[in-house]
């Protein structure tokens, strides 16, 4: 777990603007309005009445005190933002609602970060994101998590694609962590696309349900759930589902995961519902350990066994992450190179 200035500076600083830091469950204190994005407190009025106006349907919380931001980029505009959420008290249970909305034609790339105080233990993030890409826009959703070892993580996405959207979601935990379990629902209208890849480290002691669930609903609609695994002593659950409704809609499932020793366990539940003759659903899974002979051939060039298992997982690292934002690629390289095998 990094400490906070260098997580701020350099873990998530990729030099985007605005640059939204929720701490605990206190209030957004810095709001931003342009022609292009708006970026406001979950807590403003404006946000009711703008969800009132739009009929927008969200998922119910019954919290009393929570955080969370209301993200807009407007129609047929670019905009971009990082964001991050803080704990900084211990056994503290953050309570997190967010709204994201690209209205039609817009483009919006969202980087994400997560991080415990160093001192923190025993906290939990629970989170409530609705999210909505309207017609022919498009959403990149980057997150990269720095919880602590203590930490639990419930996030609760659900995102509507409109006709001719696209949704491409990356989430990236490297770091060690108590237990994540994360489950987006993505529907997907006409000509939609949708495209959720996770890349994970599982930690000793570490339980992770990174899954997904889409639904092809419109004509012509595309899902693909992509996740990569490297498992050094946790347990890793990938249950993902497909469900192909809409005429000539397409999904694809796949699932790879890397075993660093006997300790590592590994369930994958890929699930594919046909709801129309006319849809394409298919799915895939390789699930091992490090291959003995690439470990003895890199032995046979000087490295150590250690070395040698870390070259490898590097490998796999970096084909997991091709087709990701080059921002994205640059930070996770950037933490193999200051890590060794998951920090």
């Amino acid at each position: 777990m990094m400490n906070l200035e260098d997580f701020l500076n350099n873990y998530m600083n990729i030099g985007l603007n605005p640059y939204i830091v929720l701490n605990d469950n206190e209030p957004l204190l810095l709001e931003s309005d342009t022609d292009s994005l708006e970026v406001l407190s979950i807590s403003n009025p404006l946000v009711g009445k703008y969800i009132k106006e739009k009929k927008l349907v969200l998922q119910k919380n019954d919290w009393k005190k929570y955080t969370g931001y209301f993200i807009k980029c407007a129609k047929n505009s670019f905009g971009n933002a990082q964001t991050c959420f803080l704990t900084s008290e211990e056994g503290l249970e953050q309570r997190v609602q967010n709204i994201i909305v690209v209205e039609e034609g817009g483009h919006l790339e969202l980087f994400t970060g997560c991080l415990s105080g160093k001192h923190v233990k025993g906290n939990i993030h629970r989170s409530v994101t609705d999210i909505f890409v309207g017609e022919n826009a498009t959403l990149i959703f980057n997150m990269i998590h720095s919880w602590g070892s203590t930490s639990k993580v419930y996030p609760n996405v659900k995102v509507h694609v409109a006709k001719g959207g696209k949704y491409i979601s990356n989430y990236i935990v490297w770091e060690k962590v108590k237990e994540i379990i994360s489950n987006p629902t993505v529907e997907v209208d006409d000509g939609g696309q949708t495209i959720l890849n996770s890349l994970s480290y599982i930690h000793p002691k570490s339980n992770m349900d990174l899954g997904g669930n889409i639904k092809l609903l419109g004509k012509d609609s595309v899902g693909e759930i992509h996740s990569s695994a490297v498992n050094g002593g946790g347990d890793f659950v990938t249950n993902t589902i497909l469900e192909g409704v809409g005429d000539n809609s397409k999904g694809h499932i796949d699932c790879n995961a890397l075993l660093l020793n006997d300790g590592a366990k590994v369930t994958a539940i890929p699930q594919l519902f046909s709801k129309n003759s006319n849809t394409q659903l298919t799915h895939e899974a390789f699930l091992g350990k490090v291959s003995s002979e690439e470990i003895e051939y890199l032995q046979t060039k000087g490295f150590s066994h250690d070395d040698a298992e870390e070259i490898v997982v590097k490998g796999f690292v970096n084909k997991s992450i091709v087709g990701m934002p080059e921002k994205v690629q640059e930070r996770m390289l950037d933490i193999l190179e200051k890590a060794k095998l998951g920090f």
